[in-house]
């Protein structure tokens, strides 16, 4: 059942494939006229890991205009594989866009023939990217349930909003009041761990935005 709606979502996201392919080519095009710089392909990678990545938001308008929710209940399935459809969905569209974008930074990087470190720096770029398109899309989708699409989406614009600022506040109180932690995080040995770091997130992040959603979506009058 859940692959069923994972390819009606897919059917659907076809639909917007000029908006994918006008993606991609500004962002080939952003590489190229920038002489191939490695900020100018970074930049570029960030740009179409973002915007295609966030495209599988775009499947809940189709929903709402179809009114589908109304027609997928009548057919022997639940509301929980119907929010776990969505949410695999987003989870394969945004790892496809990484996927696609890093592959494109890093023929262009080699090309270039770049450092090894210039290359690490675009991977770990490329992941925080991926990571700020799932705190995008996991706080997209609870608000979407919420209030539909529109009104979620002028929700979900706020909330991150607001939790980079209650985070900036957070990190500033902490550098007054302990005035050496900024002598003891050592920039070096955090990069070596993005990686990890950004797997906890997105797993920390898709888990609790899914159960939210979850129980949204359980207790909406359809």
């Amino acid at each position: 059942m859940i692959k069923g709606l994972i390819l009606k979502d897919l059917y659907v996201f076809k639909s917007y494939k000029n908006n994918i392919y006008s993606v991609l080519i500004i962002d080939i095009l952003v590489i190229f006229f920038a002489s191939f710089k490695i900020e100018m392909i970074t930049t570029g990678t960030i740009i179409f890991l973002i915007s295609f990545g966030l495209n599988s938001i775009s499947t809940f308008s189709y929903d709402e205009n179809a009114d589908s929710n109304k027609y997928l209940l009548s057919l022997p399935l639940t509301r929980k594989k119907i929010v776990q459809a969505k949410y695999i969905f987003a989870i394969i569209n945004n790892l496809l866009s990484f996927m696609i974008g890093f592959m494109i930074s890093f023929i262009i990087a080699l090309y270039l023939k770049s450092d090894l470190s210039n290359i690490v720096n675009n991977i770990n770029i490329c992941l925080l990217a991926f990571t700020g398109t799932s705190l995008l899309i996991c706080t997209d989708m609870p608000c979407i349930y919420k209030w539909g699409v529109e009104k979620g989406r002028i929700q979900a614009t706020i909330i991150p909003v607001v939790m980079v600022f209650i985070l900036a506040i957070i990190l500033f109180v902490l550098f007054i009041l302990f005035p050496n932690i900024y002598y003891l995080i050592k920039i070096d040995t955090i990069l070596k761990f993005i990686p990890i770091i950004c797997l906890i997130i997105n797993i920390l992040l898709y888990v609790i935005s899914y159960f939210i959603s979850l129980k949204i979506f359980l207790k909406k009058e359809i």
